[in-house]
């Protein structure tokens, strides 16, 4: 009898069950938390890939101003011709340069001579609404004494002296002009404008020098590479 009432003791504790030391499986055991440790790992992979690859950028978006336009002649050159067709054959050539480079994309606040009236801040606010990268005004300057000469760049936000500093160092070397350098200015047209910009007062239309040379296929050819040039090196486009 005791032993049948052992052998009956025994099978009650093998039908209940064993501790987690025999192999059995509690309640949320390995193969739960396996799935879970798995979920969680696809979750975190997945989170460092998109952290691994930053947001390029495959394209910058230029915008060209050219000065002046239709009744707002700007500045008469020595050979009687105006500021306004000086600006807009510079701001084609450059344009021209840019559009063939695929990371850039080039906009015109105007592309004949249309005039564009300063009251309603249409030039700024052109370049603001299109989300541009930079914007680059061009010029011609002017002066009472036809002796004055010379290449000068205008900023007027702290984070536009370096695209300044940048373009016109290229610009510089390629007018041949004096350095008349880089200067902080409060232009309506870099006020507001609220990414990079730099005006370019590419040289003076009324010293016969610069004049004869600015409207020459040759030298606009030529500021319009420095400009690009200046452009990739801030952008570091290479």
């Amino acid at each position: 009898m005791i032993f049948i009432y052992m052998v009956l003791v025994v099978a009650a504790l093998t039908a209940c069950g064993s501790s987690p030391r025999s192999g059995g499986k509690a309640i949320g055991g390995s193969t739960d938390q396996g799935n879970a440790a798995e979920a969680v790992h696809k979750k975190t992979s997945d989170l460092s890939s998109r952290e691994r690859t930053p947001p390029s950028r495959n394209v910058y978006t230029i915008v060209i101003d050219p000065g002046h336009g239709g009744e707002d002649p700007g500045a008469t050159a020595v050979n009687g011709r105006f500021e306004k067709e000086f600006t807009l054959s510079m701001a084609q050539a450059l344009a021209s340069l840019l559009e063939k480079d695929s990371r850039l994309q080039v906009k015109l606040t105007r592309s004949d001579d249309t005039f564009i009236s300063t009251q309603d801040l249409f030039r700024p606010k052109f370049a603001n609404e299109q989300r541009a990268d930079l914007f680059i005004s061009i010029h011609g300057n002017t002066f009472g004494d036809p002796s004055v000469s010379g290449t000068e760049s205008f900023y007027y936000h702290d984070q536009s002296l370096d695209l300044a500093n940048i373009i016109h160092k290229h610009v510089v070397m390629a007018t041949g002009f004096n350095d008349r350098g880089v200067k902080n200015a409060n232009y309506f047209v870099l006020r507001e404008t609220q990414m990079p910009a730099v005006l370019l007062e590419l040289g003076y239309l009324t010293n016969p020098e610069n004049d004869e040379n600015m409207w020459t296929p040759d030298f606009q050819q030529s500021a319009a590479s420095s400009i690009y040039k200046g452009i990739k090196e801030y952008l570091k486009l290479g």
